[in-house]
């Protein structure tokens, strides 16, 4: 899932009840949220971010990783690091799809077209 909004409007919020949610109907085991930024997601060096990456995945399993400012990851096509961790997460989703939901969350663009 991803949630796109201004900050302040609830996206974490809404991701803790999702899980809550999904574990009250039987799709998650657990229901709690683990909640991250990139600094949460990416290691120092190359090579040490998978590692980094799978831990928050295990305490995320049974419920959700919630990945706040999720564009940060996803903003320049040079941060190997970032590509690394998307790469590993999109694995781990793979591997975990009976357990886990992975919600991204990113503001709202500020640019918009005025039509003049």
């Amino acid at each position: 899932m991803v949630f796109n909004g201004s900050p302040g409007t609830g996206k974490t919020t809404v991701a803790r009840l999702v899980g809550k949610i999904l574990h009250a109907a039987g799709y998650l085991s657990s229901g709690h949220t683990i909640e991250v930024d990139k600094s949460g997601l990416v290691g120092g060096y190359l090579g040490q971010t998978p590692g980094i990456v799978k831990e928050r995945i295990q305490e995320a399993l049974g419920g959700v990783l919630f990945i706040d400012e999720a564009y940060m990851l996803a903003g320049r096509d040079d941060d190997l690091y970032a590509q690394e961790a998307i790469a590993c997460i999109l694995t781990e989703m793979e591997n975990h799809r009976d357990d886990l939901v992975v919600i991204a969350a990113a503001p709202v663009s500020t640019t918009c077209s005025s039509g003049k």
